[in-house]
């Protein structure tokens, strides 16, 4: 039972995924778990330590490091991938919580012995094939909105390169301090991969978003032509009518 719920719920889960949505966006979203693990902390593990002031005063370089860098891009990346998995997951839940409804339905119409029920669970299958398209149409936009908006921070808040050196004012240094940052060009590199992965996500969310509504209306046209159709087809045809020879003989014989 247990195998034939997990089959059920992958099946419906991936019933209206396209193949971008079924293995690209995916495979985009581990391969960015996979380069923030490995990758991430051997490039910003130690970016506090060897942040370097020319200063012995307490406490100034950590405000400096503070004003330069409000948040690591390592936690900023993590950040980025839980809230973006978060529509995914929801969707995962609505799709079992509809796979789950569904069949005590049919327990419910088996048990009672209703005449029409298979033209009952027919219904009740349309409508929640329905709300499953509206539902990951839905978590589509969500990611979309997502990661538009941790590209746009990500940007404000790192650009593309990583400076030689910072200059920083602020309490408690006492004048204008200059800073160095340890390796700048494979921090550099990071984001610009970061950055390059998650537009990518958002171009394929996009894809998606787009195969999917040419499905939907091209099943809707092949659906509309193909009433067309039969409503074109003879319905009041006559039937042929008889020769007239044969009624004559038919009104002879009377």
């Amino acid at each position: 039972m247990c195998g034939r719920l997990l089959w059920q719920l992958l099946a419906e889960d991936g019933r209206h995924a396209t193949p971008v949505g079924r293995l690209l966006l995916p495979v985009l979203l581990g391969f960015r778990l996979v380069l923030l693990a490995v990758n991430g902390p051997g490039v910003y593990g130690d970016d506090q330590r060897e942040f370097v002031c020319h200063t012995q005063e307490p406490g100034c370089t950590e405000a400096c490091y503070d004003a330069f860098q409000p948040l690591s891009p390592l936690r900023f990346g993590a950040f980025q991938v839980i809230l973006v998995a978060v529509p995914s997951a929801l969707y995962v839940a609505f799709t079992l919580y509809h796979v789950l409804g569904h069949w005590e339905e049919s327990g419910k119409v088996k048990k009672e012995e209703v005449s029409c029920e298979g033209e009952g669970s027919v219904d009740v299958s349309k409508a929640g094939r329905r709300r499953l398209l509206w539902a990951y149409v839905a978590q589509l936009g969500a990611r979309l909105v997502l990661e538009g908006a941790a590209l746009g921070g990500q940007y404000h808040l790192y650009g593309f390169k990583m400076p030689n050196s910072f200059s920083c004012r602020r309490e408690p240094c006492l004048g204008i301090i200059t800073c160095h940052l340890s390796r700048p060009s494979e921090k550099s590199i990071f984001l610009k991969t970061m950055f390059g992965v998650s537009g990518l996500c958002l171009l394929f969310t996009l894809l998606e978003l787009v195969l999917v509504g040419l499905g939907k209306w091209w099943r809707i046209w092949k659906h509309r032509s193909a009433s067309a159709s039969c409503f074109s087809s003879p319905e009041n045809t006559t039937r042929p009518k008889e020769p007239a020879d044969r009624l004559q003989v038919v009104e002879m014989k009377e």
